[in-house]
């Protein structure tokens, strides 16, 4: 994992690096995750753009991101794929629920077709770095950045390890417990990422070429 100081961002990283269970690494400049892109600067644009980023996929709703427009949203690189459904109320969700790990298990769930489309946007991208993102980048950024890691083969630990890297939202820390309890519930219920996956839309042809994205 490399942090990366692209003036505008303030959690930016590639994925680089992270360890793999059978003793390989995930690529650098495969997939880079970030909070919201929307005051990028002049200089942060163009670090982004000689990092080799090709693909921007912006996780936000609609709402979200007409409120707050990323900067290259008018770039042909530049796609919108909401991860949730836009009706998603997170703070009323979270008074019927036990806490952020309950609302990961809930969206894996109840948004998987939105959660594939997402993973297959990755999939898709042209060669070069995929830039994810949502607004803080770190509750839908993590979900999918954890269903990455785990089709890259990187174990739990080092999954934790990025995901609570995150800064945190006032109140609704980064826990470790959150996405190790969705990633519980994906072995549970579909025996695994890639199970998951498969079922929700992902094609095996897509399967392969995330992982050959994030391995080479």
């Amino acid at each position: 994992m490399t942090l990366l100081r692209w003036e505008g961002l303030h959690n930016a990283r590639d994925l680089g690096g992270l360890p793999a269970v059978d003793g390989g690494r995930v690529r650098h400049g495969a997939v880079v995750r970030s909070d919201s892109p929307h005051e990028l600067t002049a200089d942060g644009v163009a670090a982004l753009r000689a990092h080799g980023v090709t693909r921007i996929i912006d996780l936000r709703c609609e709402d979200e991101a007409r409120m707050r427009p990323n900067v290259l949203a008018d770039d042909p690189m530049y796609r919108l794929v909401p991860f949730t459904d836009p009706d998603d109320d997170p703070a009323a969700e979270l008074s019927d629920l036990a806490g952020i790990d309950e609302l990961y298990r809930c969206r894996i769930a109840g948004d998987a077709r939105r959660v594939v489309a997402a993973v297959a946007a990755v999939a898709d991208a042209p060669p070069g770095a995929v830039l994810v993102h949502c607004q803080a980048g770190q509750d839908r950024t993590g979900m999918l950045v954890a269903l990455l890691l785990r089709v890259a083969g990187v174990p739990d630990d080092a999954i934790v390890d990025d995901y609570a890297y995150s800064p945190t939202h006032p109140g609704l820390e980064c826990e470790p417990e959150s996405i190790l309890s969705m990633l519980e519930l994906v072995d549970e219920r579909w025996g695994g990422a890639e199970g998951y996956l498969l079922e929700h839309g992902l094609t095996p042809a897509q399967l392969t070429a995330l992982r050959t994205r994030l391995r080479g």
